[in-house]
C-alpha cells in the first residue's frame, strides 16, 4: 500500500518534471516571439532557469524508481550474488545518508528564505522560496525513494529502480 502511494507520488513529481519543461519551451518561445517585435519578457530568462531547475528536482525521484538513472556496474558484475547484494546495500545506505543530508539542508535553506522573508533580485519581485519549493520537494522525494529501495534490499527484495529498468529498456 505505501509502495502504491509511493508510486503515485513519484509519477506526479515526473509529471511536474515534464510541466516545467513545457514551461522552459513556452518561455523561449514567447521570448523569441516578443524579440521580434522589439519587445522583452520580464525575467524570463529568470524563470526559465527556475523551471530547470524544478524539473530537474522534481524528477529525480521518478528517473531513480524507473531505472533510469545511470549505474555503472562493470566491477560489481564481476562480484558474486552475495558480493552484489553487499555492494547493493552499502551503496543504497550511503546514498540514503547523502541525499538525507542534501534534503534536509534544501528544507532548511527553503525555511531561512521564507523566514527572512527574501525577495527576488529580478525586474519581478517574489518571494524566493517559492522557486527553491521544488528543490526542497524534489530531493526529499528522491531520497524517500532511495530509503524505499534500501528497506526492500534489506528485506531481500528486489528495489524497484531493477524491477523497472525493464520497462524503459524496451
Amino acid at each position: 500500500m505505501l509502495s502504491k502511494f509511493l508510486d503515485r507520488l513519484f509519477t506526479l513529481s515526473g509529471y511536474l518534471a515534464g510541466v516545467f519543461l513545457v514551461a522552459i519551451a513556452v518561455l523561449v518561445v514567447a521570448q523569441i516571439v516578443a524579440r521580434f517585435f522589439n519587445k522583452q519578457i520580464p525575467s524570463a530568462d529568470e524563470f526559465a532557469g527556475y523551471s530547470l531547475a524544478a524539473s530537474s528536482f522534481l524528477g529525480l525521484a521518478y528517473s531513480f524508481r524507473s531505472g533510469s538513472h545511470i549505474r555503472v556496474t562493470l566491477l560489481t558484475d564481476r562480484l558474486s550474488s552475495k558480493g552484489q547484494r553487499i555492494m547493493l546495500l552499502l551503496g543504497l545506505a550511503f546514498a540514503a545518508v547523502m541525499i538525507a543530508i542534501w534534503a534536509v539542508n534544501s528544507i532548511s535553506l527553503v525555511y531561512e528564505s521564507w523566514a527572512f522573508k527574501e525577495i527576488s533580485t529580478g525586474i519581478l519581485k517574489y518571494p524566493i522560496w517559492i522557486p527553491q519549493l521544488s528543490m526542497g520537494i524534489g530531493v526529499t522525494l528522491f531520497c524517500l525513494a532511495i530509503l524505499e529501495d534500501l528497506v526492500n534490499v534489506i528485506r531481500g527484495k528486489e528495489p524497484n529502480f531493477e524491477k523497472n529498468k525493464e520497462r524503459v529498456m524496451d
